[in-house]
C-alpha cells in the first residue's frame, strides 16, 4: 500500500475524529460523572509532561504512515481507531464526565506551563470517560506489535510500550483524565484490537 493511499485514508480519519471532538465539546456542556478519587488527588501536577501528551499525534502519523506497511494491517489499525473513536464518543455525549481542573492551577512562567495553559483552552475537560489519548495509544502499540518491523528491528516492541506508558502517566499528571480513564482507555483499545481481529480482518484478508 503506497503512503499516498495510506495518507489519504489518515487524513480523512483525521477529518471525522476531530470533527466528532469539536462538535461534542460545542453542544455538549452538562456533566453528569465526578470520578475524583483519593489516588487522583494524591497524583502531582507535572507541567513538563505535556510534550509527551503532545506526541501522540506525531506518533500516530509517522506509525501508521512509515511503520505499519502491510495493508491488511494498516486498514485493521484504520478501522480499530475509527470504531474506537464512535464509541469514545458516544460515551461522551451520553455519559460525560468532567475533571475539576481549577483544583490544579499553573502559571505560565515556563514553555510547558504556557503550553498545558494553551491545551487547557483547546482541549475542553469535559471528554474524560474513557480517554481518547490512551485508547488511541495503547492502540498502536498493539498493532505496531504485529507489524514487520517489529521482527526487523527488535526495540520498537518494547519502545512503544514504554511509550504507551508516559502516554498514560501523562494524562494523570498533567490532570486531563481520571485514574478510571485511564484503565477504561486501555480496556477499550484492547476490546477493540480484539474485535478488528477476529471480526474485520479475516474479512480483509478474504478481498
Amino acid at each position: 500500500m503506497t503512503t499516498e493511499a495510506k495518507a489519504k485514508y489518515l487524513f480523512l480519519f483525521g477529518i471525522l475524529n476531530f470533527a466528532f471532538y469539536f462538535s461534542i465539546q460545542s453542544f455538549i456542556s452538562h456533566n453528569s460523572l465526578n470520578l475524583l478519587t483519593s489516588l487522583d488527588l494524591k497524583i502531582p501536577l507535572i507541567p513538563e509532561f505535556v510534550w509527551v501528551y503532545h506526541s501522540f499525534i506525531p506518533v500516530l502519523v509517522l506509525t501508521m504512515l512509515g511503520l505499519i506497511k502491510s495493508k491488511r494491517l494498516f486498514l485493521s489499525t484504520l478501522a480499530s481507531l475509527c470504531i474506537a473513536t464512535i464509541i469514545l464518543s458516544s460515551f461522551y455525549v451520553f455519559l460525560p464526565a468532567q475533571y475539576p481542573r481549577e483544583l490544579w492551577q499553573t502559571e505560565s512562567h515556563t514553555l510547558s506551563e504556557w503550553l498545558l495553559g494553551l491545551t487547557r483552552m483547546i482541549d475542553g475537560p469535559g471528554n474524560c470517560l474513557p480517554s481518547g489519548h490512551n485508547t488511541f495509544a495503547w492502540l498502536l502499540v498493539l498493532f505496531v506489535a504485529r507489524s514487520n518491523c517489529v521482527k526487523q528491528y527488535s526495540w520498537l516492541k518494547p519502545a512503544f510500550f514504554v511509550w504507551g506508558v508516559l502516554i498514560s502517566i501523562s494524562t494523570l499528571v498533567l490532570k486531563q483524565h481520571y485514574v478510571f480513564d485511564v484503565i477504561s482507555g486501555i480496556a477499550l483499545a484492547t476490546l477493540c484490537y480484539y474485535f478488528v481481529q477476529k471480526v474485520i480482518a479475516p474479512t480483509l484478508l478474504e478481498n
